[in-house]
């Protein structure tokens, strides 16, 4: 979560709430979006120095708003370099599909069925969340970044994620073919 919110800190400076709500209209698949995870992340980088925080006033509610230090960024950039891992992604739920033969097979089928529908939803989500970054990047843009790259590996993410969605569905709607032809 701490390296996730310090890259939305390099694209811009956000508020705690700001943050919180592009994690969820953007992120929710990757990670938690909850105001608790969002405001221990935040802390924990204040303490060690790799955000600050500017505080202000708007009526009768105090805004804080957050900005990358340069211990930040070269924090960011260091996490950001390194070689991605695979075997730092886990599916659990491949865990529950490795003993499904222990449950019945009505409940198989239905559980199946119902992860297959979740897969669905999952896409529509990042189809939606594709046209969102779209709209973003045809708008006006704060100078600074290099827009572009920005966008191209946000959307590479996006891809990925639309295009893992539809071979879950594809793989699990072959096999619950092959658990009805078989019943």
């Amino acid at each position: 979560m701490e390296y996730l919110i310090l890259g939305l800190l390099m694209l811009a400076p956000m508020t705690g709430y700001e943050l919180q709500r592009f994690i969820r209209q953007n992120l929710a698949l990757i990670c938690s979006h909850s105001a608790g995870s969002v405001q221990t992340a935040l802390a924990k980088l204040e303490r060690e120095g790799f955000v600050t925080a500017a505080e202000t006033r708007e009526g009768k509610r105090r805004k804080k708003t957050f900005s990358i230090t340069d211990a930040g960024r070269a924090a960011f950039s260091g996490w950001v370099a390194q070689p991605m891992q695979a075997d730092k992604v886990k599916n659990m739920e491949l865990a529950r599909l490795f003993f499904l033969g222990l449950a019945d097979p009505a409940q198989r089928a239905a559980a199946i069925r119902d992860y297959i529908r979740q897969m669905k939803e999952m896409q529509a989500v990042l189809e939606t969340i594709r046209e969102r970054f779209r709209q973003i990047q045809a708008g006006e843009l704060p100078p600074g970044q290099d827009w572009p790259a920005v966008f191209r590996f946000q959307g590479y993410t996006i891809e990925y994620g639309i295009a893992a969605a539809r071979f879950e569905q594809n793989w699990y709607s072959k096999l619950l073919a092959e658990l009805e032809e078989q019943a």
